[in-house]
């Protein structure tokens, strides 16, 4: 009865230690396990912290580097600003305006046309002296050729017949929208110097028309200005030249 009772005794305590023992080793596995995951996870961690790290650094460098580029781009636009106002400053001080620029594409147009640069060089210099008019205008009327207006009184002559006006205009219409024979003195009009021996020079304005004719030593100022209706009337004024 005894020795019964020693081995129920012997067995629980057996139970007993067994169980210690497996929740022992689970608790060991469990921290194990905790301690397996937490070094791996600070590993993981140290990693990630040393990519970002890494990447900080880069972006850092990018900064820097756009930093530089974008001081250059200033650098290099103040200068570019420098170099325009420099520019603009010598091109308003440099290049013609108003009536001397008009003179210059004046001058370049009968340059290309075949002028004589001594000749014209000649015309500027003589332009300072004053000027020597006879004074003693003449004016004439004559009538203005249209498409249905041709025939006599449709010239005038001057300078003793060296120079011989005339000219053709837009025929004018009435109220109804009609042509008729006289010209529309509110339409441009051409008109034609041909001096003797040939030799024509055309103008093409709105009216009054202002012109000038250099024959010889001599020189013709023409002002052309509307008469009575379908005529047109000239004064011519000699100087002289240069």
């Amino acid at each position: 009865m005894s020795l019964g009772l020693h081995e129920n005794r012997l067995r629980r305590r057996r139970r007993l230690w067994w169980g210690v023992i497996k929740w022992a080793l689970a608790l060991a596995l469990i921290i194990a396990a905790g301690a397996y995951s937490y070094r791996i996870g600070s590993q993981l961690a140290a990693r990630d912290v040393t990519k970002a790290e890494q990447r900080i650094a880069e972006l850092a460098n990018e900064v820097s580097g756009l930093e530089r580029q974008s001081s250059a781009l200033a650098t290099e636009l103040a200068k570019a600003r420098n170099a325009i106002s420099d520019w603009q400053a010598r091109y308003e001080e440099e290049v013609p305006t108003g009536f001397v620029r008009e003179l210059m594409t004046l001058v370049q147009q009968k340059l290309e046309a075949g002028a004589d640069e001594d000749r014209l060089a000649f015309l500027i210099s003589a332009a300072e002296n004053p000027r020597i008019c006879d004074e003693q205008p003449e004016t004439k009327r004559f009538i203005v050729t249209t498409s249905l207006q041709k025939g006599a009184n449709d010239a005038v002559s001057f300078a003793n017949r060296k120079v011989t006006v005339t000219a053709s205009g837009t025929a004018a219409r009435d109220a109804d929208g009609n042509i008729e024979a006289w010209f529309d003195p509110n339409q441009p009009i051409t008109v034609a110097f041909t001096q003797l021996g040939g030799a024509a020079v055309k103008t093409e304005g709105s009216l009054p028309i202002h012109h000038s004719l250099v024959m010889g030593d001599d020189e013709y100022r023409f002002t052309i200005l509307p008469g009575a209706r379908g005529f047109l009337s000239v004064t011519a004024d000699r100087c002289d030249y240069p």
